[in-house]
């Protein structure tokens, strides 16, 4: 199941790139054509969201692999490094554009509005298809990934409003207000995917994990004295891992039969939690242990 998900993954982000790309390319003669700044603002954004998809697809390829000597982990971590640079991305893309377009609304240039109505349907057209094709995806860099085409649809929508106003009213001024708010929308977005991956990078808890909810739920079990060094961090934003320290009763300690199901329950509960790769030790309540102070 899950190595059928990531080639499907990497499969849906290869045909994306692929339309991106072509796309942005073509979006920057087109911008060069009507003159106008916020097709040039979105084809950089495009052309960084091409880039993005390319490192995905390329680092969903590689999270494929199996773990090896060098990664005990496999490679799905690897995603996460492609959020990041995706998200710098975004955020030096957003900079310069924003310049751009600033530099543009003091000297306001004749736009060709019917050209640029015509490559805006085109672009709503693309990116909708694209949207589409992997508004599936589950993990990290395809939640990325379908923020990024989102944006691109709603930017494309929005220049072709602008257009259409343009092209009945001569107001050249509103192309150069396009981009910027094209701008600033995708450093915002560039900084919050930036901020969540860096998060996770840093072995920060996963969002959707509450770690005081998981800790009462274990408490309550029968047997179970008290827990510590409880760890818990992602692997890709999708797969969470945790290990935990468990300090069992001294008589249930002696019985094989018992741990195991104490084993099977505690499992239980942080599967319920979305953790399932759980690493667990036991421990007698006299036992001294080193990590209690870590």
């Amino acid at each position: 199941m899950a190595c059928n998900h990531h080639h499907h993954e990497s499969k849906n982000l290869g045909i994306v790139f692929m339309l991106n790309f072509g796309f942005s390319v073509l979006e920057f003669i087109g911008g060069m054509l009507t003159q106008s700044v916020a097709l040039i603002a979105d084809a950089i954004h495009d052309m960084g969201d091409a880039l993005a998809i390319a490192l995905a697809w390329i680092f969903a390829k590689v999270g494929e692999k199996k773990r090896s000597q060098t990664f005990s982990y496999g490679y799905k971590r690897f995603s996460l490094l492609s959020a990041l640079i995706a998200s710098t991305i975004l955020l030096v893309g957003a900079s310069v554009m924003f310049f751009m377009a600033l530099n543009r609304l003091q000297n306001p240039v004749e736009v060709q509005s019917d050209l640029m109505i015509f490559f805006t349907i085109f672009g709503v057209l693309v990116n909708g298809y694209a949207v589409w094709k992997i508004k599936s995806g589950k993990t990290m860099n395809e939640k990325v990934i379908s923020i990024h085409l989102l944006e691109d649809l709603l930017g494309w929508m929005a220049v072709l409003v602008g257009a259409i106003i343009i092209y009945f009213t001569n107001w050249y001024i509103i192309d150069p207000i396009m981009a910027i708010i094209i701008s600033v929308w995708v450093f915002i977005q560039g900084l919050k995917n930036g901020i969540q991956t860096t998060h996770l990078f840093l072995q920060g808890i996963p969002e959707n994990i509450n770690v005081t909810d998981l800790t009462t739920t274990l408490e309550k079990i029968k047997n179970l004295k008290h827990l510590h060094d409880l760890h818990v961090w992602s692997l890709d934003g999708e797969k969470n891992i945790a290990s935990c320290h468990i300090v069992v009763t001294e008589t249930i300690f002696k019985m094989p039969k018992e741990i195991e199901k104490l084993k099977t329950k505690i499992r239980t509960i942080f599967q319920q939690h979305q953790i399932d790769h759980l690493t667990l030790e036991f421990e007698s309540s006299t036992e001294n242990c080193t990590l209690k102070n870590c």
